[in-house]
């Protein structure tokens, strides 16, 4: 298993890291043997690094962690990585709070790796207001945290103000090639990189939309190498970017256990060529038949309330990337009464479209499709 020595704390890390959002479950919840099973082939390879958080799996993977982790291996064999709700914290103790929470529920004196959760631009002044950066400095004091960061989920222009905001030992960010090419994911990662901070990638395949993805992007890798899947592309991509410490996953089966094991033992950073075929594949992306919505926001004024770039930009994403969830959840989506067959055909949305889309009669494809 590849290992690196994390810029600026020194820690060795393995590469491969598992996210603990994404394991076996069941109408009971996690399915603890099998996915206490994953854990153990995991280490067993050597990989020494797991992110969970307080709300994943409705709050029971910090539990999963101290049962298959903690209770189960000795402690300096692993880190632990997970998130305080700073959202979820309105007064100042909320942090403290949460954080003797987390660790009593982990059952270990210490947290490794202990992050911010969901930073945006304005989460350093609310640090700031509710004390919480005072209580993460008083952890590692007293040797309950040993290093401090945060998991971004905000603009790109407000990144920097969130890094040179407060001492960061690390940070995560969500980075893909998709991310890198279509989005903003490349002035996320340098906004780091040239910082020299430590740094952790989530959802390198998109929580598995680069693995599933539309069959025109899929013939690409399949043209330039039909033995190997299209998401272990996605995950070399991300494993050859000088400066990503950490490329998590969230495995929730043996067999990406077994192939992500096989791709970071070691990791063969892509070719020129390889490289080649990624941009080949987002050249693809750029060709779909995409309802061409730059979710501007100037259509957010529809007197029935309905969501139109979050509902565009939501079918955009089912014929990128496959997401059943929209398709499967349509109905939990929206609230019922801005569901897209509340559309009057006012008109009031396709008088202000930049892009001149014609809102009512794709709103009414969408309803049909969804309804049917």
């Amino acid at each position: 298993m590849d290992k690196r020595i994390m810029p600026k704390i020194g820690e060795n890390v393995s590469r491969l890291g598992m996210g603990l959002m994404r394991l076996p479950s069941g109408e009971n919840g996690i399915e603890y043997a099998a996915a206490e099973a994953l854990v153990d082939k995991l280490m067993g390879a050597g990989v020494t690094y797991y992110d969970t958080a307080f709300f994943y799996h409705g709050g029971e993977s910090e539990h999963f962690a101290r049962r298959a982790l903690i209770e189960r291996y000795a402690r300096d064999s692993f880190t632990i990585a997970t998130k305080m709700p700073l959202g979820e914290a309105e007064k100042s103790g909320d942090t403290q709070g949460f954080f003797d929470a987390q660790q009593k529920k982990l059952g270990s004196d210490y947290i490794d790796f202990y992050l911010m959760h969901g930073i945006n631009g304005g989460s350093i002044d609310h640090m700031a207001r509710l004390g919480a950066d005072e209580v993460i400095t008083r952890m590692k004091r007293d040797g309950r945290v040993r290093y401090n960061g945060f998991s971004y989920h905000g603009a790109a222009d407000d990144l920097p103000k969130v890094l040179d905001g407060f001492d960061w030992d690390f940070c995560m960010i969500q980075l893909s090639y998709y991310d890198w090419y279509a989005l903003d994911g490349k002035k996320l990662y340098t906004a780091v990189t040239e910082r020299g901070i430590p740094l952790v990638v989530m959802e390198p395949v998109r929580g598995g939309g680069l693995a599933r993805c539309h069959p025109d992007i899929m013939k690409v890798f399949e043209r330039a190498n039909p033995h190997v899947t299209t998401a272990s592309w996605a995950l070399r991509w991300v494993g050859s970017l000088p400066g990503v410490d950490v490329v998590l996953s969230g495995m929730s089966n043996m067999d990406q256990v077994n192939e992500n094991i096989r791709l970071f033992s070691p990791l063969n950073p892509l070719t020129d060529t390889e490289r080649a075929v990624i941009e080949d594949a987002m050249d693809a992306f750029k060709k779909l038949p995409l309802i061409p919505c730059t979710e501007c926001n100037y259509c957010d004024k529809c007197p029935q309330s309905i969501p139109i770039p979050r509902l565009f930009g939501g079918k955009n994403d089912v014929v990128r990337f496959g997401y059943s969830w929209y398709l499967a959840n349509y109905k939990e989506f929206v609230n019922p009464e801005n569901q897209m067959s509340a559309c009057t055909a006012c008109g009031v949305c396709e008088s202000v479209c930049p892009q001149r889309i014609d809102i009512i009669e794709r709103l009414k494809t969408l309803n049909a499709e969804l309804a049917g």
